[in-house]
């Protein structure tokens, strides 16, 4: 299969595999992962109760993270810090990190992981490790923390280039080689009322969560009305565009997998047609 459109509302949290008796109040949706197949991304919302935490772990991957709700505190590496909405850090591959929720209310976030994470029941990619890193009794929130890799997410200037075909577009990218992401891109995005983007593709997989608005998504022919917590996977090759229905703007997060070529790393199907009507003319 070439994509996957689900609903964040039908998926199933649980407490992920192998991390029972190392987490408390905590449980994660996978959204994105080989059962629909997708062979990059490990997508999914995690949510910790309050007064919840996860033990240190390593993962033999990278992982990205966004906070949609509440607050939560981060031990990474030996860097204590708190995110709160809208706050996102990443964490690379191999670095020991926990997670504990000090608030009165639970936190939700969003997660990517990349290389995807093995299923369980074949190689161990995820370890619970010792740690001599002291919680602290009030720990920094951003920027003041003054950490690296982490972020309070702003629309800044957009990647996005017009060109025939997309209009009401902006994408922002955050996480990114730049940004210190090797193996992924994380962005959001935003369609403006009366908004289109046409019809293309990639080399590397995608995944989107909507998070506000409403936008038809067209993939390989079908249209899917995207409206908040529906979420989407297109495969590598997969055709698909979108367009704005409603009165407010289409919000959502998306990531990517792997990591852009340095050229070429859309396909615009606009740009092509040229050549098909001048082949019908001759």
């Amino acid at each position: 299969m070439q994509f996957h459109v689900g609903k964040l509302e039908q998926s199933k949290f649980a407490v992920p595999h192998g991390y029972a008796g190392h987490a408390r109040g905590y449980e994660r949706a996978a959204l994105i992962d080989r059962g629909i197949g997708s062979v990059h991304m490990g997508v999914g919302v995690c949510r910790l109760a309050a007064g919840g935490s996860v033990d240190t772990c390593v993962h033999a991957n990278e992982k990205g993270i966004y906070l949609f709700e509440g607050e939560i505190e981060l031990k990474r590496g030996a860097e204590v810090f708190k995110l709160a909405r809208d706050d996102y850090a990443l964490i690379p591959t191999g670095t020991p990190h926990a997670f504990r929720n000090t608030g009165s209310k639970p936190a939700h976030w969003f997660d990517m992981q990349a290389p995807q994470p093995k299923p369980p029941g074949t190689w161990q990619d995820t370890f619970f490790v010792a740690d001599e890193t002291a919680w602290l009794e009030c720990a920094p929130a951003l920027p003041a923390a003054g950490v690296a890799q982490a972020g309070h997410f702003e629309p800044r200037s957009p990647i996005i280039n017009p060109n025939v075909g997309v209009s009401g577009l902006r994408v922002f990218r955050f996480m990114e080689k730049e940004f210190g992401a090797q193996c992924f891109y994380m962005m959001r995005g935003e369609l403006a009322p009366g908004g289109v983007r046409g019809y293309h593709d990639h080399p590397v997989e995608e995944s989107y969560l909507a998070l506000s608005g409403e936008a038809i998504m067209s993939i390989e022919g079908k249209d899917f009305h995207l409206t908040p917590g529906d979420f989407v996977w297109t495969g590598v090759g997969a055709c698909h565009a979108f367009k704005h229905v409603g009165n407010e703007p289409f919000r959502w997060i998306e990531t990517q997998a792997p990591q852009f070529p340095a050229h070429q790393g859309t396909r615009n199907y606009n740009v092509w047609e040229k050549f098909k009507m001048a082949d019908a003319i001759r």
